[in-house]
């Protein structure tokens, strides 16, 4: 009764399997791309729809791109898109004006239906990520705060808050790596206002915290619910407070994640360590040093000396050796979470075949 009456008013279909993505409206990576390319490889073998669900209240500097610069060394370059206030819930904003000429964002950002920043920045992404995946439907967490379910639990974690409470800190705790804090006796799983307010007056202009959403997404509004790492971490605490608070089971969830990382050309820091302990054409003084350590006593003051004495040679040779910025050229380079339309076409498409082909 709840899951149709719930997807009706939301305009969800009651008659296809639901196959649900939820995500903050934020310039996400490839590893969050891949959850929407496997929720929409299982929609079609189930005939379902994909819904994206968008974190609409979420806070943060959600138009901030970060680009690599490459050069002799590595570093990032930080833009900010829009005007976009990272104080306030997205969907509390006004769509905000595009000022930055970087595409495909700048284009996909135009989005002149858009409610609010939240859906003008989620359908930019359902835009951009259309040469790799379709979605069926791009749906705000907020639309499910104004069903009778949700306005039914609320009332109950309001009226009966102890039950609610001590099955949510047992879960809390019954998984402590997932890092879930534990409510006082004054708090619900909730936020309150355009600046989410841990403090709670009413029940007006709820919006719900992570552990909260899911439940509420996996009991009435999907079949399926696809995560990444760390929601399907802290979705374990969710299932144990489900089950301990209302008795019921939510509907199955899968993992799907990826790592992928831009072809940027720097050497590796232990490359470049060996290359400069390594001078070319210099190879006889650097055997004469080498020699000398591999004679002294292992562990001895001699072969301490020597080791001393072949670095002092080697720094007066050459510029002394750049090791912080060897170490965050290696973090760049290593960096996976760089914005998805960064990637070329290729590397994203390598990302589709391999789920599609999984």
């Amino acid at each position: 009764m709840w899951q149709n009456a719930t997807r009706e008013l939301i305009g969800l279909p009651k008659d296809q399997p639901i196959v649900m993505v939820g995500h903050q409206p934020t310039l996400f990576h490839p590893g969050i791309l891949s959850k929407f390319i496997a929720a929409r490889r299982v929609a079609d073998e189930i005939g379902g729809i994909v819904v994206f669900l968008v974190v609409d209240h979420h806070i943060g500097p959600a138009d901030e791109l970060q680009r690599p610069i490459e050069g002799e060394h590595l570093s990032i370059d930080t833009i900010k898109l829009t005007n976009l206030d990272s104080t306030i819930a997205m969907k509390d904003q006004e769509p905000v004006v595009v000022h930055a000429d970087i595409e495909p964002f700048s284009t996909a950002l135009h989005q002149p239906k858009s409610e609010n920043a939240a859906m003008q920045f989620a359908f930019a992404l359902q835009e951009m990520m259309l040469p790799y995946v379709s979605l069926d439907q791009v749906l705000p967490a907020s639309s499910l705060m104004q069903t009778e379910f949700v306005n039914s639990v609320v009332d109950e974690m309001m009226i009966n808050t102890t039950p609610c409470l001590d099955a949510y800190n047992a879960s809390a705790e019954m998984f402590p790596s997932v890092g879930i804090q534990t409510l006082k006796s004054s708090e619900l799983p909730v936020w309150q206002g355009p600046r989410n307010d841990r403090t709670i007056q009413g029940n007006a202009d709820l919006r719900p915290r992570a552990i909260l959403l899911t439940l509420i997404a996996r009991l009435v509004a999907c079949d399926l619910f696809v995560h990444g790492t760390g929601g399907m971490h802290y979705d374990q605490c969710m299932e144990s407070w489900c089950k301990q608070w209302l008795g019921v089971t939510p509907c199955e969830a899968v993992l799907s994640s990826a790592t992928m990382r831009l072809p940027l050309c720097q050497k590796s820091f232990t490359d470049a360590r060996r290359d400069y302990f390594s001078p070319p054409g210099l190879e006889k003084q650097k055997r004469e040093y080498l020699d000398a350590i591999e004679r002294a006593a292992y562990k001895s003051t001699e072969r301490q000396s020597a080791f001393v004495e072949m670095r002092r040679w080697t720094s007066e040779i050459q510029m002394p050796f750049p090791r912080t910025q060897l170490l965050l050229n290696d973090s760049i380079a290593q960096k996976r979470d760089w914005a998805f339309p960064l990637y070329s076409h290729q590397q994203l498409m390598s990302l589709v075949r391999g789920i599609q082909h999984y």
